[in-house]
Formats: structure tokens, sequence, C-alpha cells
């Protein structure tokens, strides 16, 4: 079987969420023993020829795979039984037995206070168009799934709800801790931080994050991502509220960074409005860090029983939420065993045998 897959978002080098589901998709399914059984499998991974001149080409990427700057409507599409696009786009051209497109969220369909106009009419186009074009829809949570109906003409029949991995914790030694909370954080090891993985923008509630940590003057907390719709906005409350010396913006952090954040972090806050998925939410409880969440959207699907959950539109329940956390070791500590077992059922190596059998699915079991 030969699969081309739209994999443009794993070349950026500052990857996120979509880039780093469409890299270890596409890492998973070229390692997986499904993939094997024919030695005439291949993955064709196609990019825009933009990121494919910058980045794609001077990448490694697992055997089994063979790239392409095939995006482009000037070149000719890649020849192969199926296409996968894994950024909730669909090519015009190219004939393929069948078309797979994975929907990772829908929140400029949701709500028009996510984004701005011409980016919602944009991003509603794009989907439109994938979903009139795909023959399977992969939705990364239940919660796509629902808006999906909600808001597209797709057919639920033709939906499968394929969860993301996460990668194994690497924790940071003790030393690499406290050396890293003195050197970038400015921290003492008895001192308390919160954190916050994810761009800055009004989706994401930041500014309740900020509004919460008026009432936690003890306390500290990082920002972990890039400026975003809305971001003006959060960083005038910090500054306006006299937060700028309690709450560290890093920007967009490299893995290295995250990996000692969610070491050394006294939970993780990620009181959300809107989410297709909650990468982050997994990452940290594969570290044991106790997970503050909303409990709508997806993130009680992707939490389980082992966040603690808030109504990310009331201020105090989030305060609250955060100090019980801080100052209350034993639930600390049993939110992270729950964490660590929950992030323990997702894997990439499930998401890639899902996607196969979706894939053969379609194709009539080839």
């Amino acid at each position: 079987m030969k699969v081309a897959l739209d994999a443009t978002y794993a070349a950026y080098p500052e990857r996120t969420g979509t880039g780093v589901y469409s890299e270890r998709l596409i890492a998973a399914l070229a390692a997986a023993p499904q993939a094997r059984l024919d030695a005439a499998s291949r993955l064709i991974l196609c990019f825009r020829l933009g990121p494919y001149l910058r980045w794609a080409r001077k990448k490694k990427w697992p055997e089994r795979c063979v790239i392409s700057p095939l995006l482009d409507p000037w070149l000719p599409p890649p020849r192969a039984h199926l296409f996968h696009g894994l950024n909730q786009r669909l090519p015009e051209r190219g004939k393929y037995a069948v078309r797979v497109v994975t929907v990772h969220d829908l929140f400029p369909l949701a709500s028009d206070e996510y984004s701005t106009r011409q980016f919602q009419q944009h991003f509603t186009q794009i989907i439109q168009k994938a979903v009139s074009r795909a023959d399977w829809i992969i939705a990364v949570s239940d919660a796509t799934r629902r808006q999906l109906l909600r808001h597209t003409e797709a057919a639920d029949g033709r939906i499968r709800v394929i969860h993301h991995g996460v990668d194994p914790a690497q924790p940071a030694a003790q030393a690499d801790q406290d050396a890293f909370r003195e050197r970038l954080l400015g921290l003492s090891k008895e001192e308390k931080f919160f954190l916050n993985v994810g761009t800055i923008q009004t989706r994401k509630n930041v500014a309740s994050i900020a509004a919460a940590m008026k009432r936690l003057p003890e306390f500290r907390l990082v920002l972990a991502g890039g400026d975003g719709f809305g971001a003006d906005r959060v960083h005038s409350l910090i500054e306006k509220e006299g937060l700028a010396g309690r709450i560290l913006r890093l920007g967009h952090t490299v893995p290295q960074t995250l990996r000692l954040l969610y070491s050394a972090a006294t939970a993780l806050v990620f009181p959300s409005l809107e989410e297709g998925f909650g990468m982050p939410i997994l990452e940290a409880m594969s570290y044991g860090l106790p997970v503050i969440t909303s409990n709508c959207s997806s993130m009680p699907e992707v939490a389980g029983d082992a966040a603690l959950f808030v109504d990310p539109g009331n201020v105090q329940e989030i305060g609250d939420a955060m100090r019980r956390v801080a100052e209350d070791p034993a639930l600390a500590a049993a939110l992270g065993e729950r964490g660590k077992r929950r992030a323990g059922q997702f894997s990439w190596e499930r998401c890639a045998r899902e996607t196969w059998e979706v894939y053969q699915e379609a194709l009539g079991g080839e």
C-alpha cells in the first residue's frame, strides 16, 4: 500500500500540536508492524514547496518514507492508493481511491471571539472543502466529532475518533531542576510555580489564569507559548495588575525546556475555553504533574478521572483549585499518580494502529 500524507506541519522547526501529531504519527506508522506486511508499502510525505525547500529536505525522516514537494498546484500530484491530510486540508488535485483528513479542532466555527473575522472565513472555507472532499474523517476527540456534526455536513458514519498519543516522560534530575529554577526562572528551590503550556490567546483563557494569580501572591506562573489572537489583552492585564514580576512569559518553548518545566512545576493550569484535544494535559500527566483543567469541550474526555476540573469562566474557582493543589501534598500526589496511569492509556503506536485500520477499512481491506 502506498499512502501519501500531507506532512507539511511536521517540517516546521517550531511545531505546535498539529506538527507534533504529524511527526509522531508518521514515525509510528513507519515503524508499525502492519506497515511491514507488504514490502512495497511506502509513506509518501508531501510538503508545500516553501517548507520543503527550507526544512523538509534537510530533515532525517524514518525509513520507508519518501519525501516530495508535491502539494503545489503546478507540480504533479503524488501517485498513491490513499491520501491523508494530517492538518485539516485536502488538495484539489490528484486522483486517489480514498481521501482521509484529520480534523483537530473547529474553534473558529464554534465562536467568533477566538479569531479574526478574516481567519474565521478562511478557516471555514478550508474545513468545508476538506469535509466535502474526504471519504473518511479522523477526529482527534469525540468533542471534535460532535462539532463536525454540528457545524459541517460531515456524515457521522464516515468519522472515526482516534486520540493522540503522548511521548514517554523524561523527568529531569533534581539538580538540573534546581539549576533551571535559579538560572532561567529566578526562583529558589522552595518557591512554587504553576505552568501553562500553549499559545497565549483568548481561546486558551490565559487572562483568567493571570486574574487568578492576583489571589495567589505567594506563587509564580510560567507561560510557555508564543502570542496568538488576543495576546495583547493578556499582556496588558499582566502589566496593569502589576503581575509582570510574578508571571514569566517564555514565548515558544523548545522540548528541552518543556521537559524541565514539567519536571519542576507545581501543577499545569489549563482552563481553555475550547480544545480539539489538549495535548499538554497528557504531557503533564506523563510526568506525574497535577493538572487543573476545564470541565468542558474535550478536556474531560482527555483527562478522565485524573484532573481537577474547574469552570473556565470562574476565576475564583480556578484560583481555589490552584491553591488546593499547592497546599495539599496528598491531593497533589494522588492527582500525579492518577495522571501517570491516565497518560499510559495513550500512545502513538495505538494512534498509528487505529489510523492504519481506517486506511484498510477505507480501501476495502487491502
